[in-house]
């Protein structure tokens, strides 16, 4: 079976901050990381904060160009030209952790959940309104938020708003990125409900980045472990999770889970 998504050798590094004008050193932040992802799964990234993980997961979305490595999505090159027109693009999406940044703040739900449909499909007025109003059921919110403004709803309600404008054109793959970190507890454990639906309903191919192994054990089927720009550990089934050899990776479930 081929990967929805393939990472080969990939590295990136950033100018080293407060330097002189002819001091061009950089920091290694992703260091020849390579993997695999296949269709339906669920793939969590844990490490530490500063550990890349969220680097790792904008040169995926192509926010971030690397140093050297490869990128494929469905068998195309993400790094080409090619894919910058590519069709292929609309089933790339992701779901942010800031919530508040990641919309503009005077577009209504309604505007801010139709913004890639925009982009990528052309329906008529009636049409666009009947497909947001199906995505706020299907984030588990009704019509009566469609002219609501970001300041006039909770944290996790505006993060479901995200979440509908993240599977608008009907992606094969979502990155979440620290998705659920700043939500209280039950709220996370709603969304996270949420999103288990949501992987089953629409087949859905995902990656979970974040520090929190609880959460990775809810939501994924296997995990990597990422330290210092490096995966250190994989895990391929998630009820293997204490079954690891890394001294990091023993440590971080200790310090979280009490393995």
């Amino acid at each position: 079976m081929t990967p929805l998504l393939q990472i080969n050798n990939l590295k990136k590094s950033f100018l080293q901050p407060n330097q002189g004008l002819f001091n061009r050193k950089k920091t290694p932040i992703i260091k020849d990381v390579s993997l695999s992802l296949y269709q339906g799964e669920c793939l969590g990234i844990v490490g530490e904060s500063g550990s890349g993980k969220s680097t790792l997961g904008n040169l995926i979305l192509g926010l971030e160009k690397p140093d050297s490595g490869k990128i494929y999505f469905n068998g195309q090159d993400i790094g080409q030209r090619a894919w910058r027109k590519s069709p292929m693009r609309r089933e790339i999406s992701a779901v942010f952790q800031d919530y508040n940044t990641s919309v503009n703040p005077y577009f209504t739900v309604a505007e801010i959940i139709a913004e890639p449909i925009y982009i990528y499909d052309k329906l008529t007025a009636s049409q666009l309104k009947k497909r947001v109003i199906e995505l706020l059921e299907q984030v588990g919110l009704n019509e009566s938020f469609y002219h609501r403004f970001p300041h006039e709803m909770s944290g996790g309600q505006l993060q479901r708003i995200c979440i509908a404008r993240a599977i608008a054109c009907s992606p094969k793959f979502v990155l979440f990125d620290e998705a659920v970190s700043s939500l209280d507890i039950t709220v996370q454990t709603q969304v996270l409900s949420l999103l288990v639906d949501l992987q089953k309903q629409l087949n859905l191919t995902t990656i979970f980045i974040t520090h929190d192994l609880a959460t990775i054990t809810y939501l994924c089927d296997r995990v990597i472990f990422f330290y210092q720009g490096q995966i250190v550990e994989q895990v391929d089934k998630i009820a293997n999770l204490n079954q690891v050899n890394n001294v990091y990776s023993k440590q971080l479930l200790k310090s979280i889970l009490g393995f």
